[in-house]
């Protein structure tokens, strides 16, 4: 792209950080983005990765036509 020097395309940038307290408190002022931010129905890393487990835990029922 012009204007734009290619190191900043191949920057290393750290993980996002999601504070749902923050969300909550600042979900009033930005109703113009998405409803689950408003909501507050957002999930962390931690927690994403931890229901992730859950349900990778879980047993397929069985397939009674095979």
């Amino acid at each position: 792209m012009r204007g734009v020097s290619e190191e900043i395309w191949d920057q290393e940038l750290p993980p996002i950080r999601v504070n749902k307290d923050t969300i909550k408190k600042q979900a009033a002022r930005y109703r113009m983005g998405s409803v689950r931010l408003a909501l507050g129905r957002i999930k962390t890393r931690e927690e994403f990765e931890e229901d992730k487990r859950e349900i990778i835990k879980k047993q397929f029922p069985k397939n009674p036509l095979q």
